[in-house]
Parts: structure tokens; sequence; C-alpha cells
């Protein structure tokens, strides 16, 4: 969304108080090591929660709590197979918001 739209988007008189509450609570989600480095994982492939605890050290319930708080924010999503369960970024807008805040990070 280009500058121009976005500010266009924001000055609607749609977009309510309880809109940028949602917003924030959105962006929290990148706030935390623990869910960066989760997303971070599923940008490669999707995984379930032995494999994102393998490559990450985190315990299951650790990394269980925090896939489950970014499936509530919508930024995951869950395929389940049999008895196993395979997380992935919820779509192609979550891979995009991840890889630009590393290529910003790089610039920097």
């Amino acid at each position: 969304m280009s500058k121009f739209r976005l500010k266009r988007f924001f000055m609607k008189d749609n977009f309510t108080e309880e809109n940028f509450i949602e917003l924030a609570d959105f962006f929290t989600a990148f706030s935390d090591t623990t869910r960066l480095k989760i997303l971070f994982e599923l940008l490669e492939s999707e995984k379930t929660v032995t494999e994102i605890c393998e490559n990450t050290g985190f315990s299951q319930s650790a990394a269980s709590h925090q896939l489950s708080k970014l499936r509530i924010l919508k930024l995951v999503k869950v395929r389940k197979q049999g008895k196993f369960a395979y997380y992935s970024l919820d779509d192609e807008h979550i891979e995009h918001i991840v890889e630009t805040a590393l290529e910003h990070f790089e610039e920097l």
C-alpha cells in the first residue's frame, strides 16, 4: 500500500479507536523474541512444534504457548494431519512483513 493510500485509509471515519488497538496488538506479536524466532522458522517451511523446539531450543510448552498467541493474532495457521499439527505463516502478507522487517534491519 502506498503512503498516499495508507494515509487515505487511516483518514476514513470508519477506522475506529478499536481498530487502532487491534493494530497495536498485531504489532506487539513482533516484540517478543520467542515469537519472532518462531516466525523466522516458519519463513522456511511449515513445521511441527517438535521441529520448532529442535531448531530453537525452546521447551514444547513455551513454543506451544507462543504458537497459540500467534494463532489468535492470525499470524500462523495450523494444519492437522493424523496426530501431527503443522504450523505455517498464515498468509503471504505475514511473510512479507517479516521479510520487510529483516531487510530494514539489515540496512541499519
